[in-house]
């Protein structure tokens, strides 16, 4: 994270402070979950002695970055500051802020938008611990992103129990047990800093109409900000525009790979199955889409299935998904569509011992977030 940081180079170019407070999260973990209240309170001070000593003005350009119980640490920061000194944090980023003694609690003993004029959140382990997940759920920051959902991220596996089901755990023992989940966030953040394409997320109303193709447009109703590191930026100029209230929420979400670069690009996928008499006389049909998409440059994006699995097409239906793939750098002029049909020895009614299985298809459909296209 720090050499990520000391790489930006021109107006973007920081001075990095690590507060290692390794000591104060032994176990139990309620313990360490008291200790960050006090370490809040040194950081502010610290800060304070900088604002001092430096002749600042204010604190605006001060980011404080802070994962899982460091998050909520930025936010007692952030209300130090305040109570203390009166100065506010320009921006407190919570990656994956802890659940764990935090949820459905006021806002005193929790990070929240109140602890800094710019509060963004991505959510990567909201889930319960008995699931394997750790991060909060509600949305608690002037921004809040949820990658594949929030809950669980491409790639990461479940998690086996910690230390026999030993209530005695450190704040490392739990995260090493939520692991890879609950770090994701981390790296995503990391990645966003000098990214390998925008890492744009799409304002919706929840997850599942984001991935049924019911927020494609950046407009009014439905804002599109990059996730991470460049998010501020966007946020003021919607700020600045009067189009957003700086006392509400606004969800996102988006859609990441499964390895590193993790950044993809959006597209809506609109797919007809053909009402022809051709189509009709074949009947529905099972099987599973994936389509490949090639720019001017000839170059092909990952090989992305529609489904993961087997669908059932029916004549005259109509199929909306949103699917994300790896940038090619430049947008799509056509598309490479193949059709995949497994039979299932014990059911018969796959067989198809009269006819190949196929489907008429009348026409596909992209849309690109990124690309407005």
């Amino acid at each position: 994270m720090a050499d990520a940081l000391l790489n930006l180079q021109g107006n973007e170019a920081a001075t990095v402070i690590v507060v290692d407070w390794r000591g104060g999260s032994q176990p139990p973990y309620g313990q360490a979950v008291a200790n960050i209240r006090l370490i809040g309170v040194m950081t502010a001070h610290l800060i304070h002695n900088i604002y001092e000593v430096l002749g600042l003005q204010h604190i605006d350009n001060f980011h404080f970055i802070g994962h899982s119980l460091g998050a909520h640490l930025g936010g007692y920061c952030g209300h130090a500051l305040q109570k203390r000194f009166y100065l506010k944090l320009g921006r407190i980023t919570g990656l994956d802020p802890a659940a764990p003694y935090f949820t459905k609690t006021v806002t005193l003993v929790r990070l929240d938008r109140t602890d800094a004029k710019y509060v963004d959140i991505i959510h990567s382990n909201a889930m319960p611990l008995y699931f394997s997940g750790f991060g909060i759920t509600e949305p608690i920051g002037h921004v809040d992103f949820y990658p594949n959902g929030g809950s669980t991220q491409p790639g990461c596996k479940q998690a086996s129990s910690p230390n026999g089901g030993s209530n005695d755990l450190s704040y490392q023992q739990v995260v090493k047990y939520v692991g890879c989940n609950h770090e994701r966030s981390y790296e995503y953040f990391i990645e966003s800093v000098a990214p390998s394409c925008p890492f744009m997320a799409v304002q919706c109303e929840s997850y599942d109409a984001f991935l049924a193709g019911n927020c494609t447009s950046c407009d009014k109703h439905h804002y599109c900000i990059p996730m991470g590191y460049h998010s501020y930026n966007i946020y003021k100029r919607l700020q600045m525009g009067g189009l957003v209230d700086t006392n509400s929420n606004i969800a996102l979400y988006a859609l990441t790979g499964n390895n590193k670069p993790y950044c993809r690009v959006h597209y809506e996928v609109v797919m007809k199955v053909a009402n022809t008499t051709a189509s009709i006389t074949h009947g529905p049909e099972s099987g599973k889409l994936s389509i490949t998409l090639v720019d001017r440059n000839n170059n092909k994006s990952d090989h992305m299935f529609l489904d993961e699995e087997q669908k059932f097409y029916k004549p005259g239906t109509i199929e909306t998904k949103m699917v994300a793939v790896k940038d090619t750098g430049h947008p799509p002029i056509f598309v490479i569509v193949e059709w995949k049909y497994e039979t299932n020895l014990f059911n018969p009614m796959t067989w198809r011992l009269l006819k190949s299985p196929s489907i008429y298809v009348e026409y596909i459909k992209l849309s690109s977030i990124e690309y407005n296209t």
